[in-house]
């Protein structure tokens, strides 16, 4: 059997017998590591930073949200949520900076000690089209929470702004 006979062979095993849970347009971990650094700045892997993995843009592949509490802010401690997903294969990602003890209505109420926790929550379609007053978002949202206020969610919205895809919603 020649060298080129072996790769083949070798590959095609791992296509058939590779996870049903890893697709080809999935985020990687790698990937939204260098999102988080171009987001977050040369320091952001010294921070502790929740990870979550779910199909945020509802395009049916696994996308990478991440966030922590960054104190490089010269006005002060902020929230800093990342979400990284593919769009049409492309590598694209958002970020929102959230402020703490803020007055207005995208502040969070604390004070970043501890931090806020991040989770994903499903809603219908109805549902996120009711919270937001737009069509198209995908009803899985990312919630931030402080544990002193409202809930924040963030949804995306795919065929929103060119700029922007990530909407915020709190009640």
């Amino acid at each position: 059997m020649t060298g080129r006979m072996r790769i083949f062979l070798v590959a095609a095993l791992a296509a058939v017998f590779a996870p049903d849970s890893v697709r080809a347009q999935d985020v990687t971990d790698a990937e939204l590591k260098g999102e988080m650094r171009f987001h977050g700045g040369e320091h952001a892997a010294a921070h502790d930073w929740q990870v979550l993995t779910g199909d945020v843009t509802c395009d049916g592949d696994a996308d990478k949200v991440a966030g922590y509490v960054s104190h490089d802010n010269p006005d002060g401690r902020r929230f800093l949520l990342v979400v990284a997903a593919r769009e049409e294969g492309q590598l694209v990602s958002e970020s929102v900076v959230v402020p703490f003890d803020s007055a207005n209505q995208a502040g969070l109420c604390g004070t970043g000690t501890p931090p806020p926790k991040m989770s994903l929550e499903q809603f219908t379609d109805e549902e996120a089209r009711e919270m937001l007053g737009i069509e198209g978002a995908c009803p899985l949202a990312i919630i931030v929470e402080d544990g002193m206020c409202d809930l924040h969610h963030f949804f995306w919205v795919p065929e929103w702004e060119e700029e922007r895809k990530l909407i915020f919603f709190r009640n």
